[in-house]
C-alpha cells in the first residue's frame, strides 16, 4: 500500500511541466520551465530529486526549453520518440515506441496530431491507477480515448474559446494554425473528448489554456456544462495555470 502523487508545475504557452511520483520514482513530463521553478515546487511539496525520468511530448520550446539546464544539474534519464530526441539534439536519450516501464509505472506514448515532428500524449498506469497527460493536439484520435478511458486523473488540453480566437487580435494565419487539425483543442472539442473518457472517479484538469483566447471560467464552464447535460459523472474539475500549475493530487494505491 502506498501513494501516487500528481502536480502540474506550469501549463500554458510560456512553459509546461508535470510531476508524477511514488515512493521510488519521479516521472517528469515535459520541461519547458526554469530550474528555479522546479526547485521551488520541489521545496513546496517537500520532495527530493531522487530517481527521475523525463518524458518529452514534443520538441516545441514551451515543452522543452529547460531540458539542457535540467540535464546538466541533475541525473535524469530522458525519454521520447527518436525523431523528437534528434530534433532537440539529445544524443544520450532513450527512444520510445509504445510502452515503457519505470519502476512501478507503465508509460504508454500515444501519437497525437500537432505541428511537431512526432508528438505524443502520455498515459501512465500504476497498478489499477491511471493518469493521462496530453496537450497540443488539433483532433483527438480514437486510440487516445481508448487508452485514457477511466483515468483517475485526466490532464487534458482546453486551449481556446473559438469565438474569442476568431474575434481576437491573432492574425488570420495563426488562427488557422490553432484551429487546424495539427493545432490545439478548443473548449468544445475538449469537452466532447472528456465526455468519452471520464468516469465517476475522474479528476479532470484542463491544461494549456490560452491567456489570449480563453479564460479558466469559460473553459471550466464549457466542459462542466457538456458533462452535466449528458449526466456524465466525474470527481472534480479545475484549470491548470501558467503561474501556479495545480495543487498536489494524491491517489491511494493497492
Amino acid at each position: 500500500m502506498g501513494s501516487l502523487h500528481f502536480t502540474m508545475i506550469s501549463s500554458g504557452s510560456r512553459g509546461n511541466s508535470t510531476l508524477i511520483w511514488d515512493q521510488d520514482d519521479i516521472i517528469i513530463i515535459d520541461f519547458g520551465i526554469t530550474l528555479r521553478r522546479l526547485r521551488n515546487r520541489l521545496e513546496e511539496i517537500n520532495l527530493g530529486m531522487g530517481s527521475a525520468s523525463l518524458f518529452i511530448s514534443h520538441e516545441h520550446t514551451d515543452h522543452s526549453k529547460g531540458i539542457p539546464y535540467l540535464a546538466r544539474s541533475h541525473s535524469v534519464d530522458i525519454y521520447s520518440r527518436e525523431a523528437t530526441l534528434s530534433a532537440l539534439g539529445i544524443r544520450d536519450g532513450y527512444g520510445i515506441r509504445e510502452k515503457t516501464a519505470i519502476g512501478n509505472f507503465s508509460i504508454t506514448s500515444v501519437p497525437v496530431s500537432h505541428d511537431a515532428i512526432d508528438p505524443v500524449g502520455y498515459v501512465l498506469k500504476w497498478g489499477k491507477r491511471k493518469i493521462t497527460v496530453v496537450s497540443d493536439l488539433g483532433v483527438v484520435p480514437d486510440r487516445l480515448i481508448e487508452e485514457a478511458r477511466g483515468s483517475d486523473i485526466l490532464a487534458f488540453e482546453a486551449n481556446h474559446d473559438v469565438d474569442m480566437l476568431r474575434n481576437g487580435r491573432y492574425p488570420l494565419q495563426l488562427q488557422k494554425r490553432i484551429l487546424g487539425r495539427q493545432g490545439h483543442l478548443s473548449n468544445d472539442q475538449s469537452a466532447e473528448a472528456i465526455s468519452q473518457i471520464a468516469s465517476g472517479g475522474t479528476r479532470i484538469v484542463l491544461t494549456h489554456l490560452s491567456q489570449e483566447n480563453n479564460t479558466p471560467e469559460k473553459a471550466a464552464a464549457t466542459v462542466r456544462s457538456y458533462l452535466e447535460n449528458r449526466e456524465i459523472a466525474y470527481a472534480s474539475l479545475e484549470c491548470a495555470t501558467q503561474e501556479l500549475g495545480t495543487p498536489v493530487y494524491t491517489l491511494e494505491t493497492d
